[in-house]
Order: C-alpha cells, then structure tokens, then sequence
C-alpha cells in the first residue's frame, strides 16, 4: 500500500468513526478519534519527509498537536 492509499482509508475510517459518535450522545469523548487524528498528522508528516532526515521528536510531538 501506498502512503496515499493508508491516508485514504484511515481518512474514511475517521469520518465513519465520526458519524458513529455523532449519532451516539453518550460518546461524548472520542479518545480514538483523537488517536486516528494523530495517526494521519504524522503519516502526512513523515510522508513529507525525506527519508534520510533526521527527526526529533519535538517535530513529531508538534506535528501531531501532542501536548508536551
């Protein structure tokens, strides 16, 4: 698979995930969506990257909106 092709699925993976806990009033925390949004963050991160750079993970934690 293709980095393009992981994006595009965890991508519908998080609208559907999304459209379950609309739907749900009791999910009001979606500690998995947070999840999912990093995950994509840094695919799209690392993606940009070239693959010799070096990565330090300030630039990660930054890259994924982690709190650090």
């Amino acid at each position: 698979m293709t980095t393009k092709e992981v994006l595009m699925w965890m991508k519908k993976i998080h609208w559907e995930r999304m459209l379950d806990a609309h739907h749900d009033s009791y999910d009001l925390h979606q500690p998995d969506l947070d999840a999912l949004d990093c995950a994509i963050a840094l695919i799209k991160f690392l993606d940009e990257s070239n693959p010799k750079d070096f990565v330090k993970i300030e630039e990660l934690l930054k890259a994924t909106q982690l709190e650090h």
